[in-house]
């Protein structure tokens, strides 16, 4: 999942932008067995509408079996948002942070 890629099959139906290259630094996964969680974090140049929603949606596809650990590969090939099918619920999701490049040239 890390890496540029083309986010056509993550990205919601409908959406205007057209350059759907995003690049991911880093994905994690973590249980919280305490409350009984499963914590998803994305750390990226920037997502596109129901993007995280999208990309959670199918890992628990896999993590439960419904879909093979390698089908991401074919998803970026496809660019078809119908390939990745499910949408996530948005209760739980929430912006963390958002870092700011900055110039030191102004």
């Amino acid at each position: 999942m890390m890496g540029t890629h083309d986010y056509t099959s993550f990205a919601a139906s409908g959406g205007v932008i057209k350059n759907k290259v995003r690049t991911i630094y880093d994905a994690t996964v973590e249980y919280d067995e305490s409350a009984n969680e499963l914590i998803f974090e994305f750390y990226g140049n920037g997502f596109l509408y129901n993007m995280v929603r999208i990309l959670v949606a199918t890992l628990l596809e896999i993590g439960n079996g419904r879909r093979d650990v390698h089908d991401f590969l074919r998803l970026y090939e496809v660019k078809d948002r119908q390939e990745a099918r499910s949408t996530a619920p948005a209760s739980g999701l929430y912006l963390k942070e958002v870092y700011y490049k900055t110039d030191e040239n102004n």
